[in-house]
């Protein structure tokens, strides 16, 4: 228990906490062979996919979460626990189906759809999570305990990474068995979630079936319980999520600033698993390693370092120090992608090793950056959420996040035909931008708050 500085978290956090770590030994080895950039090398080296198809497979984790805000008006006004298990179990059954997939061409497009569909349902999984993390756990130490559970959930996906590349570089054909096997341990770490108690949430219920309005958000105008009507018109929802960004400023200086720093990374992902894997012509293993390996076992390293930041400074000034670790890595991966080139025009041996070297750097500043990451990415926008409007801002920020994931991975796979690696060149530009507006909205935070602690 004193790994994860259990008996410092309050006591009315202590049992779900736990049981959370039990249901993520398992959960995790699930959620990471289905978000992790496995599968789009398995598009690449199993399928020989085009281009656009790795694009499509890297891209699936951020444009998926374009249905959030369905997902997040599907909990509204609802027990949480039953969503989260049908969507769990619609992630779980897409993954199942992998087992029927040829290995011809058209069976890298079926994988592409099932890899799509099970990651579609794991961002409805996300939203919810985040939500029961809001009722479960004390704002206090929120930093602390997201930073716990994504270490429980990445150290349990390291193996699992590893083993496939090892296992795909024997037998290429293994997924078909190897993603129903991992979905069927993911369904049994859904067992084990069964035990959590959602603190509060019978008497949220009951508010709002009084008309009350402690805890809904249908109480705002700004979403409503999920309906046909909302599935039919997203319109609607775009236009409730319109109408929350124009009330609230700051907050959608902050999505703009997450706007400009997602999309400088997403554009390079799909650009590194081509380099990678076709320029570079790493195997299963060396693919998977630099792409998955390296970046998730840093995280485990930096995740207790960025949670003290996150919960010392808030999540504006934590932004800008994360910013400056996912700009380091577009600038190393970037001089790899350069050297890769030269090695595969000239065939010069010392730009294979340096190009190794650099994207050996570039993937630890990526580990870097995705520990802190996945602290802000989860909780930052309750920094700006009122208690009943939670579920609507991670609906919208997930949301943002499915719009750049629908457009930087393609621009970054086109801009990489046309300017080869100067992509990154441009990526890093984009993520400077978003750097200085985090820096901004931090200043002015930081001179409202100021002259209030001096007196």
């Amino acid at each position: 228990m004193d790994l994860l500085r259990i008996r410092r978290l309050p006591f009315m956090a202590r049992r779900n906490f736990l049981i959370e770590i039990q249901h993520l030994m398992l959960w995790g080895l699930f959620a990471g062979l289905v978000e992790g950039t496995v599968s789009a090398v398995v598009v690449s080296k199993t399928f020989g996919g085009s281009n656009l198809l790795i694009t499509i497979v890297q891209a699936t984790p951020a444009f998926a979460n374009l249905v959030s805000l369905l997902w997040g008006a599907l909990i509204v006004g609802r027990a949480k626990m039953p969503v989260f298990y049908a969507l769990a179990a619609g992630s779980v059954s897409a993954a199942l189906t992998v087992f029927m997939t040829p290995s011809s061409p058209m069976g890298g497009w079926i994988f592409a759809l099932q890899i799509c569909l099970a990651r579609v349902f794991m961002s409805g999984v996300v939203t919810t999570r985040a939500s029961l993390w809001r009722s479960n756990y004390p704002k206090s130490h929120r930093g602390r305990i997201t930073a716990g559970l994504q270490i429980v959930r990445t150290s349990v996906s390291l193996p699992i990474i590893l083993g496939c590349g090892a296992l795909f570089d024997y037998d290429h054909l293994a997924y078909q068995w190897f993603y129903p096997a991992v979905a069927i341990i993911g369904a049994i770490g859904l067992l084990v979630f069964r035990r959590i108690h959602v603190r509060g949430e019978k008497k949220a219920l009951a508010n709002g079936r009084n008309g009350g309005n402690d805890d809904s958000i249908a109480e705002s105008g700004l979403v409503a319980p999920f309906s046909l009507v909302a599935l039919i018109s997203p319109w609607q929802i775009v236009g409730r999520m319109r109408e929350a960004l124009r009330q609230d400023r700051r907050f959608a200086r902050y999505c703009t600033a997450q706007m400009c720093l997602g999309s400088a990374n997403l554009m390079a992902m799909p650009v590194n698993t081509i380099v990678l894997t076709k320029v570079l012509q790493l195997s299963y293993t060396a693919s998977n390693g630099l792409l998955d390996v390296v970046p998730r076992f840093i995280t485990i390293l930096m995740l207790p370092i960025w949670a003290r930041l996150f919960d010392r400074v808030g999540v504006l000034r934590f932004r800008v120090v994360n910013s400056v670790c996912w700009s380091g890595s577009l600038t190393l991966c970037g001089l790899g992608a350069m050297l890769a080139m030269f090695w595969s025009e000239d065939g010069m041996t010392w730009a294979l090793s340096a190009a190794l070297v650099a994207y050996c750097l570039g993937r630890v500043c990526d580990g870097m950056a995705q520990s802190g990451g996945a602290i802000a990415w989860n909780i930052g926008h309750l920094h700006f959420a009122e208690d009943h409007k939670a579920e609507l801002y991670m609906g919208i920020h997930v949301s943002l996040t499915g719009f750049r994931g629908l457009i930087a991975p393609f621009l970054g796979a086109f801009l990489y035909e046309w300017i080869d690696y100067g992509v990154f060149g441009v990526a890093l530009a984009v993520s400077l931008v978003g750097l200085f507006l985090f820096a901004k909205l931090a200043r002015e935070e930081r001179d409202i708050t100021e002259p209030v602690v001096s007196q």
